[in-house]
């Protein structure tokens, strides 16, 4: 199967919004906060999978909304969006990438991300509406560097 990963565009919105429906996923595609997604898609212009990336400060991000269509894909392919996901926020120059979970971390662990005391959770991802809708079901905060120590 030939994917192609690309950012969204407002015709995807309805693809988007079933693919996050089909997953448990209820919140908007796009909300306040400026976010910008990225789609899977297959050579049938099917969307496989999607991440979105919101802004929390210059430097910070939260990816959220990772989902991926475990019906027509895989673990190898989740692993490989994910790092696509990373990729683009890396070059988009964020420092700090965070995501919320309430499944295994193991495999978030395993690509670089480190889980956050209560006290560790920075003010700017508190702030945001993602956080705040979403704390008690994904209550585990996670982090990764995107920057290289030299």
């Amino acid at each position: 199967m030939g994917v192609i990963v690309r950012k969204a565009e407002p015709e995807d919105t309805l693809q988007l919004q079933r693919l996050l429906a089909k997953a448990g996923v209820t919140e908007q595609v796009y909300d306040e906060q400026p976010t910008e997604f990225i789609v899977a898609e297959t050579e049938d212009k099917s969307l496989v999978g999607t991440a979105g990336l919101t802004v929390l400060t210059k430097e910070e991000v939260l990816l959220r909304s990772l989902v991926i269509d475990s019906e027509k894909t895989g673990a190898v392919f989740l692993l490989e969006f994910l790092e696509t996901a990373t990729a683009f926020a890396r070059q988009k120059s964020f420092t700090s990438l965070y995501l919320m979970t309430s499944g295994q971390q193991g495999f978030l662990e395993q690509v670089g991300f480190s889980t956050l005391a209560e006290n560790s959770i920075p003010h700017s991802l508190k702030q945001s509406e993602h956080y705040r809708k979403n704390v008690k079901r994904s209550p585990k905060v996670m982090h990764m560097c995107l920057t290289v120590n030299n």
